[in-house]
């Protein structure tokens, strides 16, 4: 089949730029077609090992809830290890402390609850470990360290929670003064509609603050 000079010119020009560029595109739409093989592998890897643990957060929460800690113990410490910072171990984290908690094991709570605020990524279960953590001091009588705990907050959200628990803290230790400026710190950081809101003028009223 014969073809006019343009289109030999045309074809002329394809066979040049090929053979000067033809591997390195093969090369490329190689590296490309990899890259996404390799991207839908993690897809479905961090997808199974989200359903693995999910499932050991449930197995996690039923052994809690039928009051099982000797079975608890071990799920905990394997979603821990497999979850690493993900949200199911941020939750079995809670989850298993404040049931130590419950039980009296109090050095295995905090060391729960220290993870959580080690690790966890979410500052909404960190906020949580930290608060939890302190109330556990408290009860402990370890006023000063649970203080330091809340000294401050993991985000700007958390402020005025975290200055009112300074203020519980400080009413217990008998400073009353700083209580009562930790509580009007609280009133002016916590949102207006916050139901938390009444509880706190209580408790600055308590230690002789303006109702």
């Amino acid at each position: 089949m014969s073809y006019d000079l343009e289109e030999q010119d045309q074809l002329a020009l394809v066979r040049e730029f090929w053979e000067r560029w033809g591997n390195l595109i093969s090369s490329l739409l190689l590296a490309v077609a990899a890259a996404w093989a390799a991207w839908g592998g993690w897809q479905w890897w961090q997808g199974r090992q989200v359903l693995q643990a999910a499932s050991l957060y449930a197995q996690l929460d039923s052994r809690v809830a039928a009051d099982d800690l000797r079975d608890a113990d071990p799920i905990w410490a394997e979603l821990r290890d497999h979850d690493g910072h993900g949200a199911y171990a941020q939750m079995g984290a809670l989850r298993i402390a404040r049931a130590q908690a419950a039980k009296g094991d109090v050095s295995a709570a905090e060391a729960s609850l220290r993870w959580a605020v080690k690790h966890a990524q979410s500052t909404s279960y960190r906020a949580v470990a930290m608060l939890d953590l302190s109330a556990l001091q408290a009860d402990a009588k370890q006023l000063t360290q649970a203080l330091a705990t809340v000294a401050s907050a993991p985000a700007p959200e958390f402020d005025g929670v975290f200055a009112a628990r300074r203020g519980d803290l400080q009413a217990l230790m008998g400073q009353r003064a700083q209580a009562r400026d930790a509580y009007r710190k609280a009133l002016v950081l916590l949102p207006p509609d916050s139901s938390y809101r009444g509880l706190v003028q209580r408790k600055l009223e308590s230690v002789g603050g303006a109702a």
